[in-house]
C-alpha cells in the first residue's frame, strides 16, 4: 500500500508533460554527451557550431538510450530521472578523469574502489572547471521544468510513441553515421582511445564496447606467441658486457617522483633556486641527466610508470596494469639485481594501485607503506608532510639493510591539488612570479628537493655514498610550462612537457638533450648497475649505447621528437608488450618470468 501511494504521488509530482517532457530529456542527454566530446576530443566550446555529425550521433543515443520511457506505464515515467541523473555523474566524472589521464576512463577502471581516498577527493574537485556548469545547468533547468509546468496525460497507446522514437533515432543515426566520413568498419571494430570511439560512435556503442573488453579473454595465439618470440629474437638488444657499469654490484636508490617535470630545474624565482639539489646533482661529475623524457603511462597513470620502471615493459592502453595483471609474472629490475636487499616505501596505503601484491610481483623482499610511516611516528613528526617522512623513514632503514641493496621510494607531495597547508610556505608562495596553481606546485617542488637532499646527505654521512648510484625519475607529467605562461597548445616543445631522468653516481657524465621515452630508463639502468647478466633488457634502449631520439605516446600513437632508425621498433613494441602481459606462461620467450 505504503509503495502504491508513493508511486502515485510521484508520478503526480514529477510527471508533468508526455511527449514534450521526453524531448527534453532526450535533449539534455544529447548535450551531455556532446559536451563531453567537445571537452575531451573535439577541442572545446569553439567547436560547438562545426561538428554537426557528432550532434547527431548523440540525438540518436539518447533517443534509444530513454526509448523505454514509453513501454512504462505512466505513473512510472518518473524513472526516467534515473539514467538521466547516472549520466549527468558519469559526464562530470569523465571530464574530470580526462583532465588527468587524456582518456576517458574505461569501465574496468571504475572497479578500482582501493584508490578511492581523499587525495583522489581533493584531486577531483580541484579538476572542476566553470565549464562544467554546461553540464549541469541544463538538468536543473528540465528540473524546474518539471516541477512548474502544466500536467499533461501522455498517450496510453504506449507501442507507436516507442516505434516513432526508434524510428528517429535510426534517423538521426544515418545523419552522423554517414556524414562524419570514417571507414564504418574501423570505426566500430578499433578503440585507438576511448575519447576518440565515444566522440565518434555515442554513449552505447562506447559501452559495448567496454563490456566486450571487459568480459573477453586476453588468449595469446599460437601464432601472436610465434611472432614475440621471433620478434625478441631478432630485434631486442642481445648483450651480456657491461663497459658502462658504475661499479662492482653498487647499491641502487630508485626515487619515482611524483609529477616532475624537468623545466624546474634550474629554474629561479626572484633570485632564488627552486631546486637547488637536484641542480647541483646534475651539475657534478658521474652524472646522467636526460630532460625530455616522454611519460608513456596509460591508464594506471601513476602505477603505469612504476610498472614500466621495474619491468622495462610497456603498459596497457586500455586498463590499469597493476590491477588486472599486477600479479605477473613479469621480469624486473630487482630479479636483474641478482642477490640485493631489495626494498619498497612508499607513502600511500598498499591497496592502492595494488602495490601490495605488484611490489612481491617486481621482486621487492620488503614494502613499508603508509601504515609504517604513522606507525613509527615519522608522518607526526613531519607534521604530516608525505615526502620529508618518506625520506626520514628510508634514512632509518639504511643502516640495517645488506650491502648491496636496491631500495625504491615513491614521493606523493607533489600531487595535485597543492592547497596552503600541504606543506610549509616558502618565498615561492608569496612571490607574485607564474601564477597561482604554478607558485603551490613549484613550492611542493622545492619541498621535495629537500627532501632528497637531506637523503643523499645522510647516504654520504653513513659513507655509503660513494658505492650507491641515485637514479631520480618521475612518473608523468602535471603542469606545462607553457601553459604557465599561456602559450597555444600548438607552441609545445619538450622543454615544456619533458620529465627528467638523473642519475647521480652513475660514473659516466652525460647530459642527454633528444627526446626518450620511459621504457629507455630500464636498458639504461642495466647498464650503470653492470646487471646485463639478465637476459631481459626491457622493450626500450639504454642511452649509452643506442642513439634513442624519439618515443611513442600511448594516447595517440604518435611519435615526438626526432624519427630515427628505432622509431619503427618503438612503434612494434607497443603490439608486442601487451601480448607479453597478457601470456601467463612461465618464461615462454627465453626470457626469465619469475612467479
Amino acid at each position: 500500500m505504503i509503495f502504491k501511494m508513493t508511486s502515485h504521488w510521484l508520478a503526480k509530482r514529477y510527471l508533468r508533460y508526455g511527449p514534450l517532457f521526453f524531448v527534453a530529456c532526450v535533449a539534455v542527454a544529447a548535450w551531455q554527451c556532446f559536451v563531453v566530446s567537445l571537452d575531451t576530443q573535439l577541442g572545446g566550446v569553439g567547436r560547438l557550431f562545426h561538428e554537426w555529425h557528432i550532434v547527431a550521433i548523440c540525438i540518436a543515443n539518447a533517443l534509444l538510450l530513454l526509448s523505454p520511457y514509453w513501454l512504462l506505464r505512466r505513473r512510472w515515467h518518473w524513472l526516467v530521472w534515473i539514467p538521466l541523473t547516472l549520466l549527468l555523474l558519469w559526464c562530470l566524472v569523465q571530464m574530470c578523469y580526462c583532465r588527468a589521464y587524456d582518456d576517458l576512463m574505461p569501465w574496468r577502471s571504475m572497479a578500482l574502489t582501493d584508490n578511492v581516498n581523499s587525495t583522489l577527493a581533493a584531486s577531483t574537485i580541484a579538476l572542476l572547471r566553470w565549464q562544467d556548469l554546461l553540464l549541469v545547468i541544463p538538468y536543473f533547468l528540465l528540473i524546474v521544468l518539471c516541477l512548474v509546468g502544466r500536467r499533461e496525460h501522455s498517450d496510453e497507446s504506449r507501442f507507436k510513441p516507442f516505434a516513432l522514437t526508434l524510428l528517429a533515432c535510426l534517423c538521426f543515426g544515418v545523419a552522423g553515421y554517414t556524414g562524419s566520413g570514417v571507414d564504418f568498419k574501423k570505426r566500430f571494430l578499433h578503440n585507438f582511445s576511448n575519447k576518440g570511439y565515444f566522440a565518434q560512435n555515442g554513449l552505447i556503442p562506447y559501452g559495448i564496447f567496454n563490456l566486450h573488453d571487459l568480459f573477453k579473454g586476453h588468449v595469446v595465439s599460437t601464432g601472436e606467441r610465434a611472432m614475440v618470440k621471433s620478434f625478441l629474437a631478432e630485434q631486442c638488444p642481445q648483450y651480456s658486457d657491461n663497459p658502462y657499469a658504475a661499479g662492482e654490484r653498487p647499491n641502487l636508490v630508485l626515487i619515482i617522483v611524483e609529477s616532475l617535470h624537468s623545466w624546474p630545474i634550474g629554474m629561479e624565482i626572484d633570485g632564488r633556486e627552486v631546486t637547488p639539489v637536484l641542480n647541483r646533482l646534475v651539475a657534478q661529475e658521474g652524472t646522467i641527466f636526460a630532460p625530455h623524457v616522454l611519460f608513456q603511462t596509460s591508464h594506471g597513470h601513476s602505477s603505469d610508470a612504476h610498472f614500466i620502471y621495474n619491468t622495462g615493459l610497456l603498459p596497457l592502453r586500455d586498463a590499469a596494469v597493476a590491477v588486472t595483471h599486477g600479479d605477473g609474472p613479469f621480469p624486473s629490475l630487482a630479479n636483474a639485481l641478482k642477490g640485493y636487499d631489495c626494498r619498497e616505501v612508499i607513502c600511500t596505503p598498499g591497496m592502492n594501485w595494488n602495490q601490495t601484491v605488484t611490489a612481491r610481483t617486481y621482486g621487492f623482499d620488503m614494502l613499508y607503506t603508509r601504515s609504517e610511516l604513522e606507525a613509527s611516528g615519522f608522518l607526526q613528526r613531519h607534521n604530516g608532510v608525505d615526502d620529508a617522512a618518506l625520506t626520514d623513514f628510508a634514512t632509518q632503514l639504511l643502516p640495517g639493510m645488506r650491502q648491496p641493496f636496491f631500495l625504491e621510494m615513491v614521493t606523493m607531495t607533489m600531487h595535485t591539488p597543492y592547497p596552503a597547508d600541504k606543506v610549509r610556505p616558502t618565498w615561492i608562495i608569496a612571490s607574485d612570479t607564474l601564477n597561482a596553481e604554478a607558485r603551490g606546485y613549484l613550492n611542493c617542488v622545492n619541498l621535495t628537493d629537500s627532501c632528497i637532499g637531506a637523503f643523499i646527505e645522510s647516504l654520504q654521512k653513513l659513507g655509503m655514498a660513494d658505492n650507491t648510484v641515485v637514479a631520480i625519475v618521475s612518473d608523468h607529467t602535471q603542469i606545462y610550462l607553457s601553459r604557465v605562461y599561456g602559450k597555444p597548445d600548438s607552441e609545445f616543445t619538450p622543454h615544456d612537457w619533458g620529465i627528467p631522468l638523473i642519475v647521480w653516481g652513475a660514473g659516466t657524465s652525460m647530459r642527454y638533450e633528444p627526446v626518450i621515452g620511459q621504457v629507455d630508463v630500464f636498458p639504461t639502468l642495466l647498464d650503470v648497475m653492470g646487471a646485463n647478466a639478465y637476459p631481459w633488457k626491457g622493450l626500450g634502449h639504454s642511452i649509452l649505447r643506442y642513439p634513442v631520439t624519439s618515443a611513442i605516446q600511448p594516447a595517440n600513437m604518435s611519435v615526438l621528437g626526432d624519427s630515427c632508425a628505432l622509431t619503427p621498433h618503438q612503434y612494434k613494441v607497443w603490439e608486442i608488450s601487451p601480448l607479453l602481459i597478457y601470456d601467463r606462461q612461465r618464461a615462454p620467450y627465453g626470457v626469465d618470468f619469475p612467479d
